[in-house]
């Protein structure tokens, strides 16, 4: 067996509960899952890897898709050329990996080994892609049609005191339009608003959406329609001055290639769980540069940093943070409004030992 090859994978499951359930047009959360994806090699080197779901549902799915499909074909293979090995994972299950639980899965292991393999390199991941900066915006998230006017306020305000100047709520209840009239009253002109329809519209609706949000000044409408129909998406994009984001529920890069050559988003918001892993987030990024469209992120700020930093394209990553305490080993604190990227070996996004112990069901 090579020296850098995988002799072990162990995977895990962290619940964390909410203080009280979060609604979007899409359905009512308790709490988000982590699968957790810890890869050794014979060097005895740990490369780590994740998924995060808010629905609760599919973690056992994701589980027994790693135990049962990906392991058996990643132990002894080598770490130094993740590409390659991403191929084998996805060569032989890609009739069964349109989307979904396996690239779930498959996201998971493929940051895992890329993790490893800067380890190996001793060099920070960011830095083995061609960082470009040392720290990166974040946008605060959040907005959830859940929260009363009073909490919703609160929320926003909590991130103007982290140097936040950006806020993305949930729209597609009954209050829309007050909301975004409280938040303008209360935060000013100089505090920009994105909204999160959470693929709630029809194609005319969201279209005789688009014309009300510019009046709240608007940066961003995100997944205004299914996900699933690009074309719709598209028709959208064309009819709307308020610019269109999406890519949390988009597959690989020909998912995004096709949001790209149908203009129909100016910012991509791959989620580095969903989307394929990091060799596929690489693909993605570049094509928007290629593009010249807006790279961002879904949720997995910690993680984000490191593969926002090395695209021109780059613009911010969401932060949403569902921890009280800082469950990693590294710091991941937002100040002035941005994170600074580890620069330890890795991606740097390691659970500490008592945080495994706190969440792990």
């Amino acid at each position: 067996m090579k020296r850098n090859s995988i002799t072990a994978v162990s995977i895990s499951v962290l619940e964390i509960p909410f203080d009280k359930p979060i609604a979007s047009a899409l359905g009512t959360y308790i709490g988000s899952d982590y699968v957790l994806v810890e890869l050794t090699t014979k060097q005895n080197i740990t490369g780590t890897g994740f998924c995060m779901s808010l629905d609760r549902r599919g973690t056992k799915a994701v589980v027994s898709y790693l135990e049962e499909e990906l392991v058996p074909l990643v132990i002894g293979l080598e770490i130094t050329d993740p590409r390659s090995l991403w191929s084998k994972m996805w060569s032989v299950n890609k009739a069964r990996m349109r989307g979904g639980v396996g690239v779930h899965a498959l996201s998971a292991i493929d940051t895992a080994v890329w993790d490893a393999y800067a380890i190996t390199k001793n060099i920070s991941l960011s830095s083995m892609l061609g960082k470009k900066i040392d720290e990166v915006t974040v946008y605060g998230s959040g907005g959830w049609l859940s929260l009363s006017d009073k909490e919703l306020i609160k929320e926003a305000e909590n991130y103007r005191k982290l140097g936040i100047s950006a806020y993305k709520i949930k729209i597609g209840g009954e209050r829309d339009k007050e909301r975004l009239s409280l938040l303008k009253e209360e935060m000013g002109d100089h505090f920009d608003i994105y909204v999160d329809a959470n693929q709630s519209f029809t194609v005319t609706e969201a279209i005789e959406t688009a014309k009300w949000l510019i009046d709240f000044e608007v940066k961003w409408f995100e997944e205004p329609v299914l996900s699933d129909c690009p074309w719709e998406l598209e028709a959208v994009a064309s009819n709307s001055k308020v610019p269109v984001a999406a890519g949390e529920n988009v597959y690989f890069r020909w998912g995004f290639e096709d949001l790209c050559q149908r203009k129909a988003a100016l910012y991509l918001q791959p989620d580095i769980g969903r989307c394929g892993g990091v060799t596929e987030w690489i693909r993605i990024a570049e094509l928007a540069d290629n593009y010249e469209l807006q790279l961002t992120s879904h949720l997995l700020h910690e993680i984000s940093v490191s593969l926002i930093s090395p695209f021109e394209c780059g613009f911010a990553v969401e932060y949403m943070n569902f921890f009280k305490d800082n469950p990693h080993t590294e710091d991941f604190s937002v100040k002035n409004g941005k994170i600074k990227i580890p620069s330890a070996p890795g991606h740097g996004v390691h659970f500490s030992k008592e945080a495994k112990q706190k969440y792990q069901c």
